[in-house]
């Protein structure tokens, strides 16, 4: 008895339907039956008028067209399909796993080159002074003597210096006693 009972409900389901197809398409009949015959009328209408009334242009209402926007706003509104608190809970750790899985890969490359940049650094570096060493072994050679020269002198400019120094500290040492 329960599933001839549900047959019926399916039946007449069926049938109400069918019912508001066929509504609806006795309705895109009528409108598409009585477009022509309005469009015809305004344009009858049109020629009728003097050149100078169709300069002028209605003006819309500003408030009507402000209405009219915030009731599709609403009916947009009405169509939002909100998640639930689980799917809501999934998204964000599906955000937080590719943030972090994005994160660890990004200082990964970013270790990787900067040990690169490192390492081509101090090859660098090390081959610089290989060169350098080799061209400061070969002026040795050849400057003996001017490296001589120069010694003595910075020599006697560090002793000039000293007794400078000495002379300062004594005359400092003599205002402290007085």
């Amino acid at each position: 008895m329960a599933a001839e009972d549900k047959a019926k409900k399916q039946e007449a389901k069926a049938k109400k339907q069918e019912a508001k197809a066929e509504k609806a398409l006795e309705k895109q009949k009528k409108s598409s039956e009585k477009a022509p015959a309005k469009k015809q009328a305004k344009t009858a209408a049109d020629a009728a008028k003097p050149k100078k009334a169709k300069a002028k242009k209605k003006r819309k209402n500003p408030f009507k067209a402000i209405i009219d926007f915030f009731k599709s706003v609403n009916a947009e509104r009405k169509k939002v399909i909100w998640p639930t608190a689980k799917e809501t809970l999934k998204n964000s750790l599906i955000v937080l796993v590719v943030c972090l899985i994005a994160g660890i890969a990004i200082y990964a490359v970013d270790s990787v080159l900067s040990l690169g940049m490192k390492g081509i650094k101090n090859a660098a570096e090390s081959i610089t002074t290989t060169t350098e060493a080799t061209d400061e072994e070969t002026d040795d050679t050849e400057d003996t003597e001017d490296t001589e020269e120069t010694d003595d002198t910075e020599a006697d400019e560090e002793t000039d210096d000293t007794e400078e120094e000495t002379q300062a500290e004594e005359e400092d040492t003599t205002e402290a006693v007085e």
